[in-house]
C-alpha cells in the first residue's frame, strides 16, 4: 500500500509587508531656499547695473573717440564690484547655507520617523551618527560652494558682455545697450540656476537623511514611488515604480547616468520612497 502524505504541501505565501508614507520633499524648505538666492541675486545684479551705467554715463563719449580710457574704467568698476560681492556671498553663504541644512535635517527626520511610525515601527529613534554627521557636512560644503558660484559665474558673463561692448559692431550688445541686456541675461541665467539648485539640493538632502534614518532603525528596504509631476516622464524611474530597493542597492545606479540613484536624487526627480517592514521587524 502506497503512502499518502496526510496533508498536501504548499508552498508559504511570502509575507505582507507593512509600507510606511511616502517621504516627501518639504516645498516650504525648497521655495525659501529659493526665495534667499533670489533676494541676494536681485541686489547684485541691481548694484552692478547702476554702477556700470554710472560709468558709461561719462566713459561712452570717449569710446566714440577712440580712447583707452573706458576699457580702464569699467576694469577698475568691475573688479571693485567683483571683491565686494564676493565677500557679501560668502557670508551669505556661511549663514543661509546653516539654516537649509538645519531645517531639512530637521524635517527630513521628523518625516522619515513618522513614515517608519505608519508602518508599524514603535519608537523610531533619532540618532547623530558618524553617517549623518558626513551627510550633513559634505552637503554644507557643497551648497556653500554653490552659492558662491552664482556671484562668480554672473560676474564672469557681465564682464565678457561688457568687454564686448567696447569693440562690437552688433547694436544689441555695443555700448550701454550691450551692458544693459548682458545684466538681465545674467538675472535670468541666475533665475535658472537657483531654481535648480532649491529644488535639487532639498530633494537630494532630503533622500540621504531619509536613508540614514531607516538604517539606525533597522529599516533597509523601500518601495518607489513614481510621481508623475514631470512634463516628462524618465523612463527608467516609471520601470521602477511600485519595485522594492535596498537602500545600497546597486540597481539604483544603473541605467542613463541623468537618471541614476534613489528616488529624489537625479535633478528633477519628485519620485518619492515608502519604507517597507516585514511584520517579522516589528517588534510585538
Amino acid at each position: 500500500m502506497r503512502f499518502k502524505p496526510s496533508k498536501k504541501r504548499e508552498r508559504r505565501a511570502p509575507e505582507p509587508l507593512l509600507r510606511g508614507k511616502p517621504i516627501i520633499a518639504s516645498a516650504a524648505i525648497e521655495g525659501w531656499y529659493r526665495r534667499e538666492l533670489n533676494g541676494i541675486t536681485r541686489e547684485m545684479l541691481r548694484e552692478y547695473r547702476a554702477a556700470l551705467l554710472k560709468v558709461g554715463e561719462v566713459q561712452m563719449p570717449a569710446l566714440r573717440a577712440m580712447d583707452e580710457a573706458p576699457s580702464v574704467a569699467f576694469n577698475v568698476v568691475l573688479n571693485s564690484l567683483r571683491q565686494r560681492w564676493t565677500r557679501i556671498f560668502e557670508s551669505f553663504a556661511r549663514q543661509t547655507v546653516k539654516k537649509f541644512v538645519d531645517d531639512t535635517d530637521t524635517a527630513a527626520t521628523s518625516a522619515t520617523l513618522f513614515s517608519l511610525s505608519t508602518a508599524g515601527l514603535t519608537a523610531p529613534e533619532k540618532r547623530y551618527s558618524e553617517g549623518i554627521q558626513n551627510t550633513l557636512q559634505a552637503t554644507t560644503l557643497f551648497n556653500h560652494t554653490l552659492i558662491t558660484n552664482i556671484s562668480q559665474k554672473a560676474h564672469e558673463n557681465i564682464y565678457a558682455a561688457v568687454m564686448e561692448s567696447l569693440t562690437t559692431s552688433d547694436p544689441a550688445r555695443q555700448g550701454m545697450t550691450g551692458i544693459t541686456n548682458a545684466v538681465k541675461h545674467a538675472g535670468i541665467e541666475c533665475r535658472k540656476r537657483i531654481r535648480t539648485i532649491a529644488r535639487d539640493q532639498t530633494s537630494k538632502l532630503y533622500s540621504a537623511v531619509s536613508d540614514e534614518r531607516m538604517l539606525q532603525n533597522g529599516v533597509e528596504e523601500f518601495e518607489w514611488e513614481h510621481s508623475s509631476a514631470g512634463k516628462t516622464q524618465r523612463h527608467s524611474h516609471v520601470e521602477k515604480d511600485g519595485q522594492i530597493f535596498k537602500i545600497n542597492d546597486p540597481r539604483l545606479w544603473e541605467g542613463p547616468k541623468a537618471d541614476q540613484g534613489p528616488p529624489g536624487w537625479a535633478i528633477n526627480c519628485r519620485c518619492r520612497k515608502r519604507p517597507v517592514i516585514a511584520p517579522r521587524q516589528v517588534p510585538q
